[in-house]
């Protein structure tokens, strides 16, 4: 089954307003969307929000998130992860991490929605795993990561990275540009 089709079974969600997926460097991979709003500048905004979520979930020492919902007045924005990889931010190699964007006007529907992502979702990792690096590509990778490992944050370096996300993660804030960008 392509891509296209797998998005285009979200299609039935009741309430359905469109579908992107995105890589998780934010490139758009594809999209679906009956109806006349700009799917891509929405979608854009929203993975960003999702990438916002998921550090902001690290540095509470949550772990990764892989399910971030905005609700504003006109419209429920799933934002669905699916990392196999151990770095939230980058894909890994033999590892699938791509974001979903769902939009739906029925709240009543996020139930569904919420199954339907995680099905629709995992269909598609395979779609999108990247290959395995070779021997001498792995060597490399691994004393890059082991780099970022040893990246140590203060405690007032992390508070300020919190205090930034909340202050753009402001509801109002956030309500009018989505609001803004479906009327």
């Amino acid at each position: 089954m392509d891509v296209q089709k797998k998005l285009s079974q979200l299609t039935e969600i009741d309430g359905f307003l469109g579908v992107a997926l995105f890589s998780a460097e934010g490139r758009l991979l594809a999209k679906c969307e009956p109806f006349d709003i700009d799917l891509k500048l929405v979608a854009t905004l929203a993975n960003n929000v999702l990438v916002n979520a998921q550090k902001a979930a690290i540095d509470m020492g949550f772990g990764h998130s892989q399910l971030t919902c905005v609700h504003t007045e006109k419209t429920l924005i799933l934002l669905r992860c699916l990392n196999e990889g151990k770095n939230p931010l980058r894909a890994e190699p033999g590892k699938c991490h791509i974001h979903l964007v769902l939009l739906i006007d029925n709240p009543d529907s996020f139930g569904i929605a919420r199954l339907e992502i995680n099905r629709v979702i995992e269909s598609l990792a395979e779609d999108f795993r990247l290959p395995e690096l070779k021997a001498e590509e792995k060597t490399s990778e691994e004393s890059m990561a082991a780099q970022e490992n040893n990246t140590v944050q203060t405690a007032a370096e992390r508070q300020e990275q919190l205090k930034h996300v909340a202050d753009f993660l402001n509801n109002k804030q956030i309500d009018a540009m989505f609001d803004g960008l479906l009327i």
